[in-house]
């Protein structure tokens, strides 16, 4: 559901093919997420590792829109090359209370990258690091229908982490679950057997 959402969201024609393939993606995020709040806990870890898969299955839907992000700049994309106005550096900082009073601070810092461009567009490009200083060529990769943020050229050109993490969290947070069954199931069976042995030994005495 994930790759399918996020690949309509960014290659549909209709123009309300955005808001409908992310919701399909929040979703997914959401739906693997909440898997956790569904445990037996009929094994003491089992809760646990069902609440650690989920963060891990709800990191690769994130993976894996990234993964579809790179695959369509890669296929469509346009390259141009770039020289660099400005950089901006911006801090967003984000506060939240709990319940209980307590406070949460989180900061994120983006590189607002001011761009003269061959090509006439892109006009600027944020990113989480900064990628060159003021005065600098850069080459550039965007996407001709608006639907994508630019990207560095060079970034597409490897495979990106998300790659990797929307690829191996799937098998390890199912591997997982199925470990925690089945030693979940195995342990009941032998607790079942034990009671039954137990009834088998109190009958002769009941004679």
């Amino acid at each position: 559901m994930a790759y399918s959402g996020a690949s309509y969201a960014v290659n549909g024609e209709p123009d309300h093919s955005v808001f409908i393939g992310n919701a399909l993606v929040i979703v997914a995020f959401l739906g693997t997420f909440g898997t956790g709040f569904l445990s037996d806990p009929s094994h003491p870890s089992q809760p646990f590792v069902a609440i650690l898969t989920s963060l891990l299955l709800a990191a690769s839907v994130i993976g894996v829109t990234e993964v579809v992000n790179g695959e369509t700049l890669r296929s469509r994309g346009r390259s141009t090359h770039c020289t660099v106005l400005d950089v901006d550096r911006q801090v967003h900082t984000y506060t939240y209370t709990e319940s209980d009073g307590t406070t949460h601070t989180t900061t994120t810092v983006d590189y607002k990258h001011k761009l003269d461009c061959a090509a006439g567009r892109p006009d600027s490009m944020t990113l989480d690091k900064k990628q060159a200083d003021k005065g600098d060529r850069i080459e550039v990769t965007y996407d001709p229908r608006g639907r994508l943020d630019p990207r560095p050229t060079k970034w597409l050109e490897k495979r990106s982490k998300w790659h990797t993490l929307a690829y191996t969290l799937p098998p390890v947070a199912i591997g997982l679950r199925l470990l925690v069954l089945i030693r979940a199931a195995v342990e009941r069976r032998r607790r079942l057997a034990r009671q039954g042995y137990v009834v088998v030994r109190r009958e002769p005495g009941k004679r």
